[in-house]
């Protein structure tokens, strides 16, 4: 009875918090700073919330990727799945909202429902922890929280462009428990040859407006945007990006992205619910997240083998 009661309360802290959040956003409050790690997001110089910046957030971003809808993927690749190293990014999304999840077998609805952020808390365990990464290139530091807490940071917070990455906090790596491992087992692995349970790792995140991931490097992959939307800028591995690792991706989106001659701009696309990014081997790539409360599952394939 004690841990129904608590599970009840934390949805009502997260409920309120959402109205909350809401209700700030069409206001002319300060923009509500984060408490989790370094103070450094609880500045007392935040901007507005209705400033503008060079680069925002709502605005409708470039897109110069490669869309292909999941139907003709097949066609495209007569063996029906991606080869192996594909030499450019991919969007892979679907007009048949049934099939938004991109597998051959129809929507995945659950995944999408027991991560939505009425359900997130009550999916996992009571209490349970989330280990978080520094933003920054090399995702230096971690810190354990309660979800619950992240949650609420996340929600009422915005990475603004002058924060630093490695003192800004983010819940992805770091999700290969067997409690989340149990979340994502019912996850529709995306269309390529490795991209199988046994050939693929999975790791799961969650975001707030403005944050993300600095530019950095690994292999081959797919990131599935399940709820909010987020930017994503890549360039091939020999045109590599002039950055500061320890500021966050907004900044040079703010700094550097606006400064740049259109011969020089990168590959760039915002994923919405539903649509999924093919990265390539080694490309270069930074992430922002457009929305308050952004969910989704990226697949490590092991392509370098085959």
């Amino acid at each position: 009875m004690r841990k129904h009661c608590l599970r009840n309360f934390f949805r009502f802290c997260l409920y309120s918090t959402l109205i909350f959040v809401l209700c700030i956003s069409n206001g002319d409050s300060q923009t509500v700073c984060s408490t989790t790690g370094n103070a450094n997001n609880c500045k007392a110089d935040l901007k507005s919330a209705g400033e503008k910046f060079k680069w925002e957030l709502e605005s409708a971003h470039r897109c110069n990727i490669r869309r292909v809808e999941i139907k003709n993927l097949f066609t495209l690749f007569k063996s029906g799945l991606l080869p192996p190293l594909y030499h450019e990014p991919l969007v892979i999304y679907s007009d048949d909202i049934s099939k938004a999840d991109l597998s051959n077998d129809g929507m995945c609805s659950k995944l999408s429902e027991i991560t939505s952020l009425q359900n997130i808390t009550s999916t996992l365990p009571d209490e349970f922890e989330v280990t978080l990464s520094s933003s920054n290139s090399f995702s230096a530091h971690r810190q354990t929280i309660p979800l619950t807490q992240y949650l609420n940071e996340t929600l009422t917070s915005e990475t603004l462009p002058h924060h630093l990455s490695n003192e800004t906090w983010y819940l992805f790596g770091e999700t290969y428990s067997d409690e989340w491992q149990n979340m994502l087992s019912d996850f529709c692995y995306p269309p390529c040859q490795t991209c199988t349970k046994d050939l693929s790792a999975l790791s799961f995140g969650i975001g707030g407006r403005g944050s993300g991931v600095q530019w950095h490097t690994h292999g081959p992959g797919f990131s599935l945007s399940i709820h909010g939307r987020k930017h994503w800028i890549l360039y091939p591995p020999e045109d590599k990006p002039s950055y500061d690792p320890d500021y966050t991706s907004r900044y040079w989106m703010e700094e550097t992205y606006t400064k740049l001659p259109e011969e020089s701009l990168p590959f760039e696309c915002t994923l919405s619910p539903g649509e999924q990014l093919y990265f390539p081997d080694l490309w270069h790539h930074a992430t922002i997240n457009l929305d308050s409360y952004t969910a989704f599952v990226s697949t490590f394939t092991t392509e370098h083998g085959f």
